[in-house]
């Protein structure tokens, strides 16, 4: 079965989704990271800047798996909006500056307002700056430029990576970029020292659960093996007018389980720093991994303490019943995968 044809079967379902949510959502990125603080009480230094959008999602297309679903902001108005949320974080050390899509994205944050919010921050004291992009906006030229202006260990990228299968990439995910562009962004970080943290999604819409963990250890040592300083597992979240919203209420897609973000974590933490995310998705998803009910909120304490420590042996002590369900879940078989989407789209 064609990739292609597949892939714009899928980008036809989440066109239609996007259109049902734009009319319901609030896409104020400054007011969501507020409420997210506030609601998930996170203790992150969060500015969230009202930009015009991510330029890979006009006309509705974009990443199948991404809650955002428009700009809020104009780029006259940005500049200023950042002055006032950073005056509640005077006196902080680290800083994150979270857009609707990527911080080095032109269209979305000019090159020159990117450099005048980075040497404002440094002037104002922060030691560490983080944001996030695709690896297609990591230009070595532009960088160059920047790194005039900002000593390059005051930045932290968290960089766009998501899967090493170009395929689930492609007809999953709908990335609009390939392994190689993300091989060529680690080289040009690596080679002007700037930290970089590779975020990789575990459970793209389509994948069973063992396929899925089999991605993610995939996915991470290519990661390391690239240079990345830390990789940031996401267990995929459900928010609103979402393709993984749409199968799961199809009967098609479940969160990962938190079974899954263990075994994962044990696989791979000698090889280098890896923290989970996956709570505080923007906007706040309505369900995250998650095992039964009996388990579920210790292990995230857990989890939350080994993002601290790194310490392995906090999940020693787990045991549950629901780990039964989970084995019996890695035994699910499946039919190869494009014939699977169009089976799941079609609702069969």
């Amino acid at each position: 079965m064609d990739k292609n044809h597949v892939r714009q079967h899928v980008l036809e379902i989440v066109k239609d989704l996007r259109k049902q949510g734009l009319s319901k959502y609030n896409t104020n990125t400054s007011r969501i990271v507020n409420d997210t603080i506030k609601k998930v009480k996170l203790k992150r230094v969060i500015i969230g800047l009202n930009t015009p959008g991510c330029s890979y999602g006009k006309n509705l297309e974009g990443c199948f798996h991404c809650g955002y679903l428009k700009g809020y902001g104009h780029l006259n108005n940005m500049y200023n909006q950042f002055l006032e949320d950073l005056k509640q974080y005077a006196g902080q050390d680290t800083i994150y500056l979270y857009s609707n899509g990527s911080f080095f994205d032109p269209e979305e944050i000019p090159h020159k307002l990117q450099k005048k919010m980075l040497m404002h921050l440094v002037d104002s004291g922060f030691k560490r700056i983080i944001v996030e992009t695709r690896p297609d906006f990591i230009y070595e030229a532009h960088l160059n430029d920047l790194l005039k202006s900002i000593p390059s260990h005051y930045l932290k990228i968290g960089l766009g990576f998501d899967t090493y299968n170009n395929d689930i990439r492609d007809v999953c995910l709908n990335k609009g970029f390939t392994r190689y562009q993300y091989d060529d962004a680690a080289r040009i970080l690596n080679k002007n020292e700037i930290i970089f943290e590779t975020r990789i999604v575990l459970k793209p819409p389509f994948l069973t659960e063992d396929e899925a963990i089999k991605e993610a250890l995939l996915s991470i040592e290519h990661a390391f093996k690239k240079g990345s300083n830390e990789v940031s597992l996401e267990p995929l979240a459900i928010q609103d007018y979402t393709l993984q919203d749409y199968l799961r209420k199809k009967g098609f897609y479940r969160v990962p389980w938190l079974w899954s973000v263990i075994s994962i974590i044990r696989d791979v933490h000698y090889k280098g720093r890896t923290v989970v995310g996956g709570e505080a998705f923007l906007p706040l998803p309505k369900e995250i991994a998650h095992n039964c009910n009996k388990c579920s909120d210790s292990i995230w304490q857990a989890i939350d303490n080994f993002n601290k420590t790194q310490d392995i042996i906090l999940f020693d002590s787990f045991d549950c019943d629901c780990i039964e369900d989970w084995k019996k879940d890695l035994n699910t078989k499946d039919i190869a995968l494009f014939n699977r989407i169009m089976d799941n789209i079609n609702g069969e």
